[in-house]
């Protein structure tokens, strides 16, 4: 069970709290030493009115003044004009060696995670804090917190992201019980909201793991809720606060631990080297938690002896080397197609220009009865007209674009549609047509509702203006101005123009026989993809057409029109 504490404990416990932290309305309210203020979280139906709530102030303080009210030490109450946003209340606070430090009060209604700690790559341990206005009372974890993330947890990143492992299993914000969460700082996105709300829009059209029959709790998609960071004494920004993509989100089969036989399987691609699966998986290491850009997440080797990779390698092979005709008879049983059908919509509605065989979970439920793959999307930032890497590609192409038209460049996907096997390209009209009809999921006033709720969020909790006074001009977002309105603005136009090019265009968007022909060197006889030539981001040629991309140094490139990372 979670461990709750009011203020006055929290200090007794941790006396460096005490020299900053306050307590209002019966929430600890983080300092921020660079702008002096103190944030705190009230429920938002008190935005606009006055509010009469306890102050309690730490055992290094001997009185307050708010407003020049004189506020006594202890608990005490204290009106406050009008709470919003902008509304700023001025502090003074004495210690008990009589030194005054003056300061600000703000309020928000989003949900504060202070963390406390030195964090870095390796997990250390530290404490997470939560004050939610939804709750009566903060709490308070024991935790193991690192940095996460690939390109985002790089040398010279400052938004960082947070792995958390709390001391013991806990529920937060009706989500599931577990001790594993992450705090996404939406690093490469100037709207920071795009990974959540494109999760949230994969949640809601999804089918469920072919395996929901025996599993109907299976998830192909995190929950997550938008909070307020503050690390030690400064406040770090908006962040999402998310469950993990696991073997217990996807309810896949635990390995035996009486006989160490393995049942479930998750992998995840963490680069381009071989997870579009246009070359064949061999030569792999089942004591290895890594092969040819893929990573192991389950079973973890750190748990048993070994793991298990020929799922993935021949589900792989299979789409690469089977006839036409073994395709088309048994390729469902290798993939889900269903859940291909739903996601080569959802890569094209958002435009997930990162997220084909990199930021995609592979999974099989259970592969003494069927070694079929499902999948799952992960790390959603470059989407919705997010530029990846904050420029144009040989100054002309421009992935942001609306007119931009994007598919999941894995070769399983593209063999279903240049064989329309299983009638794979009908279906994928009629599933978008019956997502896309009015007040469908995938409509533009629905999927634009959803980026208005979080955007009116942010911007009605003041959370919106302190991340752009946070963040603007940071090299993270490569020098650009934070700015939710004018980010809202165009977001809203480029999903309109997006859906209408889709629209035009129908599915799948690139199947016509000069790009599965001349362009992805794919013939009639020949189902290998033989690549074309790559390109820096200067448009110099750096390989010839032939030359796989394993071969090139670390960076970025183009190869056919689409970024490609080597890491």
């Amino acid at each position: 069970m979670p461990k709750h504490f009011l203020l006055p404990v929290l200090m007794a416990l941790f006396p460096y709290l005490a020299l900053s932290q306050i307590c209002i309305g019966g929430h600890i309210a983080p300092y921020d030493s660079i702008t002096n203020t103190w944030l705190a979280t009230v429920p938002e139906s008190m935005f606009g009115h006055d509010g009469q709530l306890t102050v309690e102030m730490g055992q290094l303080y001997r009185q307050m003044e708010i407003d020049g009210h004189l506020l006594p030490s202890g608990n005490c109450q204290h009106t406050f004009q009008q709470i919003s946003a902008d509304n700023i209340y001025q502090a003074l606070v004495t210690d008990t060696m009589g030194h005054t430090k003056a300061g600000k009060i703000q309020f928000t209604f989003l949900p504060i995670v202070l963390l406390n700690g030195d964090f870095g790559y390796d997990y250390q341990e530290g404490t997470l804090t939560l004050a939610s206005p939804d709750l009566r009372a903060d709490s308070l974890y024991s935790a193991r917190i690192k940095w996460r993330g690939g390109v985002t947890n790089t040398e010279g990143k400052h938004k960082r992201n947070y792995k958390v492992k709390t001391d013991h299993d806990v529920s937060f914000f009706g989500m599931r019980s577990d001790n594993s969460w992450m705090l996404d700082a939406g690093q490469p996105d100037v709207f920071r909201m795009r990974n959540r709300i494109a999760m949230d829009l994969w949640n809601d059209m999804a089918r469920q793991p072919y395996y929901a029959d025996k599993k109907p709790k299976a998830r192909n998609g995190v929950s997550g809720r938008m909070v307020e960071v503050f690390l030690g004494n400064e406040y770090r920004g908006v962040y999402n606060f998310s469950e993990m993509m696991d073997r217990k989100q996807l309810k896949l089969r635990k390995t035996d631990e009486a006989t160490g036989d393995i049942h479930g399987c998750l992998y995840k691609g963490v680069d381009w080297n071989h997870t579009q699966m246009f070359d064949l998986l061999q030569g792999y290491d089942n004591t290895k938690d890594t092969f040819l850009g893929y990573e192991m997440k389950y079973p973890d080797l750190d748990d048993c002896d070994s793991t298990d990779w020929a799922p993935l390698a021949e589900a792989n092979n299979y789409a690469l080397q089977c006839s036409d005709l073994d395709f088309e008879e048994h390729i469902s049983d290798y993939f889900d197609i269903p859940v291909l059908i739903d996601y080569s919509l959802f890569v094209s509605i958002v435009n997930a220009v990162d997220n084909s065989g990199k930021n995609m979970y592979w999974a099989v439920y259970d592969k003494s009865e069927s070694k079929r793959l499902t999948l799952a999307p992960w790390d959603l930032d470059a989407t919705f007209g997010q530029r990846w890497g904050g420029q144009l590609v040989n100054g002309k192409e421009d992935f942001s674009s609306p007119q931009y038209l994007t598919d999941v460049d894995v070769f399983v996907f593209y063999r279903l549609y240049k064989t329309n096997t299983l009638n794979f390209n009908s279906l994928l009209n009629q599933r978008f047509d019956e997502l896309h009809q009015t007040g469908g999921v995938l409509s533009a006033d629905s999927i634009i509702s959803r980026f208005a709720h979080y955007y009116m969020d942010v911007k009605k909790s003041g959370a919106a203006r302190r991340e752009a006074e946070k963040w603007s001009g940071d090299s993270d977002v490569w020098g650009d101005a934070i700015d939710f309105d004018a980010e809202y603005e165009y977001i809203c136009r480029w999903i309109r123009q997006h859906l209408e090019e889709i629209e035009r265009t129908g599915f799948p968007l690139y199947y016509n026989a000069s790009f599965f022909g001349e362009q992805m060197g794919i013939s009639e006889t020949s189902m290998h993809r033989c690549p074309r030539a790559v390109y820096d981001l200067k448009g110099r040629k750096v390989a010839p057409s032939g030359q796989r991309l394993y071969k090139l140094k670390p960076g970025i490139y183009i190869q056919g029109g689409r970024k490609r990372v080597k890491s």
